[in-house]
């Protein structure tokens, strides 16, 4: 992913964003237009996703260990660890989003001039 001040940052955290979002998330035209949205988006989203794999863990503590693999909590643990550092690793794209938004705001719009014609040669005195 590019820099956040770096010319193409907001593509690239477009893709990189898209890239953990569920699929059919790439045909919402909004969350193309509005990076900061899809970011917060996929936030929620890993949020969710932190929550459900606490869930698990908490069931197979609770749970009768001959009715479930005992390397389940493993599997819960390593998702849990991957969409803690996920959410992590988003919500400084979001404030990095937030910033460039701001930035691209306070800058001031460029004057709108006419188009001007092209000026005519001047004459050489030939014929």
């Amino acid at each position: 992913m590019r820099l956040p001040d770096s010319p193409g940052f907001e593509q690239s955290a477009k893709a990189w964003l898209f890239d953990l979002a569920p699929a059919r998330w790439r045909y919402e035209e909004l969350l193309h237009k509005h990076p900061l949205e899809l970011a917060r988006m996929v936030r929620l989203r890993l949020e969710a996703d932190i929550a459900a794999m606490q869930a698990g863990l908490r069931g197979l503590r609770g749970s009768l260990l001959g009715h479930r693999p005992a390397d389940a909590s493993d599997v819960y643990a390593r998702e849990h660890a991957w969409a803690s550092a996920m959410r992590d690793q988003v919500e400084l794209i979001e404030e990095a989003l937030t910033t460039a938004l701001a930035t691209a705001r306070r800058r001031p719009a460029l004057p709108r001039t006419r188009a001007s014609l092209p000026r005519p040669r001047p004459a050489t005195g030939r014929s």
